[in-house]
């Protein structure tokens, strides 16, 4: 990578105005609520997919022929799973009187509304219907037409960075001993990252993200835009793909991304982990390799609908069973441990306490523990977390287009995301199992893992040696 010259510096400090808006930081202090008639989210479970047209004989008219070769790659079957369910099922619901909002046919679940919470009784008593958990209640049109924060002049405020190549960075790259990945070429190529998030504010307008490899992005929410809704997934994905030299540089910038909305941010009810579940079908269907999610669930806005530490098993959240069967069908998964460590709740909130995920906790480039992350035993005697990467003081770009600092698990999670899919294209064909097991091997605490910092801080320099020689091995059998 060649240090950042002063005309890319010149392109990437140009003005741009995107609307007016007073106060620029923040999504919801721009979203201005309209009282409507109440509404009710439920979610059915029905007993069976119902007749289907598809047949697993003829697996590409329902995947991709990318989640086809990944599934062979990572050795999954195609199942029963990933059949749809029938379009007669909806099209009876709908006319009871409801409108389809989500499914999933990972679950055979449908997500209907309605203004009348008597009409579910008629739904209920469909012949094909098992049972049906309400999951939100409110009003719709909580979106007015958002007037976008503008995009600043300048990149940066900040003092001079560190280095000419990683810029800000760079602590960040060097508390992992990752350095080594960029600058040997290793950068995420070859790899498809989805982030399924709350909304990417500005992403198609901000200058730093002009290089990013999109793939495409889904809406998963019936309402909000993507690129309005929120900053968070705007925060979150510079972590992974901006490719700035001598200012910013993400873990994963040559990675391809795909980006998902599953957060209302309006409220926050079980619904949303049916958005998050219809996000990642659609994820693996379309073949991508790797997800960072930065989202989790504990207390919603119904506490009648809370979880509880019991429910901390990788069984009881809709979300947690999500993730672990994502992975099951040949995708890595990674996630935010959650913000609850100096809170009640102090433990990492589902999907983290999913079996099959990497829930990643946060630490500052000193290496010390962030007070706010989460920690502690699941029901099952698992850790959580199980590993950390810096989320303390992170080096961000929001919604304003500069260049800042942010807190969070949130932002623990996709750095670490973009270092373990840089580290992947180092061998594509790695089995995720293997490709997790190096990584573990790597970090600082491997032999006394704990409930703060799980296995502690991933070694890159040493990951690589481990994933080359994975490389030689094949080589060696091949020939």
């Amino acid at each position: 990578m060649k240090p950042f010259s002063p005309f890319l510096y010149f392109i990437f400090s140009l003005l741009f105005f995107i609307g007016n808006s007073e106060n620029t930081f923040g999504s919801s202090q721009q979203q201005q609520s309209i009282t409507k008639t109440q509404f009710y989210k439920f979610r059915i479970y029905l007993k069976d997919k119902g007749y289907s047209e598809y047949t697993l004989d003829e697996p590409t008219h329902f995947l991709s022929h990318k989640s086809i070769e990944r599934k062979k790659i990572q050795n999954v079957e195609i199942d029963e799973r990933d059949l749809p369910i029938s379009k007669d099922y909806f099209t009876i619901i709908e006319k009871a009187g409801s409108r389809v909002v989500s499914h999933s046919k990972w679950f055979n679940t449908i997500v209907i509304m309605v203004s009348d919470s008597l009409k579910i009784n008629e739904i209920s008593s469909l012949s094909f219907v098992d049972s049906v958990k309400y999951v939100w209640k409110g009003s719709i049109g909580n979106y007015e037409k958002t007037m976008r924060p503008r995009v600043n002049q300048s990149i940066t405020n900040e003092e001079y960075p560190l280095d000419t190549v990683f810029g800000y960075c760079y602590n960040q790259f060097k508390l992992h001993n990752a350095t080594i990945l960029l600058n040997s070429c290793y950068k995420g190529k070859g790899i498809d990252i989805g982030v399924i998030d709350a909304g990417f504010t500005n992403f198609d307008v901000i200058p730093a993200f002009i290089t990013t490899n999109l793939l495409g992005y889904s809406n998963f929410v019936p309402e909000g835009d993507i690129f309005s809704s929120s900053e968070h997934g705007t925060k979150v994905l510079s972590t992974m793909a901006v490719d700035i030299p001598g200012l910013m540089i993400g873990s994963a910038p040559d990675a391809s991304y795909y980006l998902l909305r599953s957060e209302d941010v309006t409220s926050e009810f079980p619904v949303e982990e049916d958005y998050w579940v219809r996000a990642i079908e659609y994820a693996d269907s379309i073949g991508l390799d790797l997800i960072n999610t930065s989202l989790g669930y504990n207390d919603f806005d119904d506490v009648a609908l809370n979880y509880s530490h019991n429910d901390l098993n990788g069984e009881t959240s809709l979300m947690s069973r999500a993730a672990d069967l994502a992975y099951d069908k040949g995708m890595l998964i990674i996630v935010s441990g959650g913000n609850e460590g100096n809170k009640q709740w102090q433990k990492s909130t589902p999907p983290g306490d999913a079996k099959n995920v990497i829930a990643v906790g946060a630490v500052g480039t000193d290496s010390l523990i962030a007070p706010f992350s989460s920690h502690g035993v699941m029901t099952d005697g698992r850790i959580k977390p199980d590993l950390v990467s810096v989320g303390k003081q992170a080096i961000t770009i929001g919604e304003d287009g500069t260049i800042g600092r942010s807190n969070g698990t949130s932002l623990a999670s996709p750095f670490l995301s973009g270092l373990i899919a840089s580290l992947w294209s180092v061998n594509p064909e790695l089995h995720r199992s293997e490709l997790i097991d190096i990584i573990k091997r790597s970090s600082s605490r491997y032999a006394n893992p704990d409930s703060i910092y799980g296995y502690g801080i991933p070694d890159f320099k040493k990951a690589l040696t481990e994933v080359q020689k994975t490389l030689v091995f094949e080589e060696i059998i091949n020939n």
